[in-house]
């Protein structure tokens, strides 16, 4: 039985892999973008030393926008994308309650870009996503 389903598992594995090298119809335009860095809240504590620090923002890439999602009160935030060191969209926030907001990267060119966050009590994040 545990070998089904290790074969199970390799053989989805395996198909994920060959649909996203070869830009696969079954595979969603949906990308995560994952965030890297510390994101520090008003109620963060420095002796709270986890392994994976919890970051209360999620990110995504579907359709030609970015979703970002503030899962709890950040306070002001900055929101940077860049290009080969070159800034494209800047915008400030104040972040006071959950929130979602979106960005259009419709206009960009294709490429790899940084989309890097940070906040007025020294949190900062960052995340690469490519505009295709």
């Amino acid at each position: 039985m545990k070998a089904r389903i290790i074969l199970f598992l390799l053989v989805c594995f395996s198909c994920t892999i060959i649909a996203q090298e070869s830009d696969g119809g079954f595979i969603s335009l949906w990308e995560q973008i994952s965030f890297s860095g510390h994101w520090k809240g008003d109620d963060d504590i420095d002796k709270d030393n986890r392994s994976v620090p919890f970051i209360p923002v999620t990110a995504s890439l579907e359709n030609s926008i970015i979703s970002l999602e503030f899962l709890k009160a950040a306070g002001d935030v900055s929101i940077a994308i860049s290009k080969a060191n070159q800034t494209i969209y800047s915008h400030y926030l104040l972040i006071n309650n959950p929130e979602k907001y979106s960005i259009s990267v419709e206009d960009y060119s294709p490429g790899v870009y940084l989309l890097e966050l940070t906040n007025s009590y020294g949190g900062y994040i960052y995340g690469v996503f490519e505009v295709k």
